[in-house]
């Protein structure tokens, strides 16, 4: 793959017209329903207008209730389920931190670092909500589902207002104001595009560094800087999250599924499952056929 001239890659062209909101939806859950742990690379946002469900998240089981909110971080293995025939209704969003994060630039140069909370606060947090919080989540679910013009960008910009209401009420915004320069996490958001790209072949960290033309020592200061996680590791959670995706959408065994994913070995695959997702694959496999 060429090289690639960050001289002519500018931030604007991550600006707000990228897709940042992935879904929002209202769902509703009943019959003892049950979602194995999963993994993403998205910031998950659940506001439960009733009833209740659990979650393992990481190793805590978290209980949400009707007007609690959880947000649940990226590469935080967790599951969802209900332990009655209750009903539970809640709000659902999906969001890409680092498309966020991109725009989050004003003319002075500060940058609201996501990173930062993610780390202060490790796999989620959960508060209750307020009735403005509660107005914001319901807008940006109308704009998601009922698009007119400027959708897309009014719905970012009521989850941008969703973002700092939450560091207000929590008064953690002092974690999240730091002065960056543009290029920290333009080389990261294009290190994230090459592995989208090409994480089912072979790669390498040299792979990644000679495409975006610095040493891969760089690289990886650069990019555990943002996500606290080294470029082999994030890799590896993508290449899980991609197998987990195939197990619920095709009949592939696998072997098949180590192979599309770029593990190629079934062992390795295996271990690598478990390590993260904490069960084998083939029990996670019996677990979605019995689900």
């Amino acid at each position: 793959m060429n090289q690639i001239d960050l001289s002519v890659t500018s931030l604007n062209s991550m600006s707000i017209n990228k897709k940042i909101i992935l879904n929002a939806n209202i769902q509703e859950r009943s019959n003892f329903y049950f979602f194995p742990k999963h993994i993403h690379q998205s910031i998950e946002i659940y506001y439960f207008v009733c009833g209740s469900c659990k979650m393992d998240i990481g190793k805590e089981t978290v209980v949400g209730d009707a007007g609690s909110i959880i947000i649940i971080f990226p590469n935080t293995v967790h599951s969802f389920y209900l332990d009655t025939d209750i009903p539970c209704k809640f709000i659902h969003i999906h969001f890409d931190p680092y498309m966020l994060g991109s725009i989050l630039i004003n003319k002075e140069n500060l940058n609201i670092d996501l990173f930062s909370i993610l780390e202060s606060i490790n796999n989620y947090f959960k508060s209750t909500a307020d009735k403005a919080m509660i107005s914001l989540l319901y807008s940006i679910v109308d704009e998601v589902n009922n698009p007119q013009q400027f959708s897309e960008i009014l719905s970012t910009l009521h989850l941008i207002e969703v973002l700092i209401y939450f560091m207000r009420k929590e008064t953690i915004s002092s974690l999240l104001l730091t002065y960056e320069t543009e290029i920290t996490p333009r080389y990261v958001f294009l290190a994230f595009e090459y592995i989208k790209e090409n994480y089912s072949e072979k790669i390498l960290l040299s792979d990644i560094a000679n495409y975006l033309n610095i040493s891969s020592r760089y690289l990886s200061k650069l990019f555990y800087k943002e996500t606290n996680l080294t470029v082999l590791q994030y890799l590896n959670i993508y290449r899980i999250n991609k197998s987990i995706d195939l197990m619920m959408t095709t009949d592939k065994s696998l072997t098949d599924i180590s192979l599309s994913v770029g593990l190629g070995d079934l062992q390795h695959f295996s271990r690598l499952f478990k390590n993260v997702i904490g069960i084998s694959p083939s029990k996670y496999k019996k677990m979605l056929l019995h689900d």
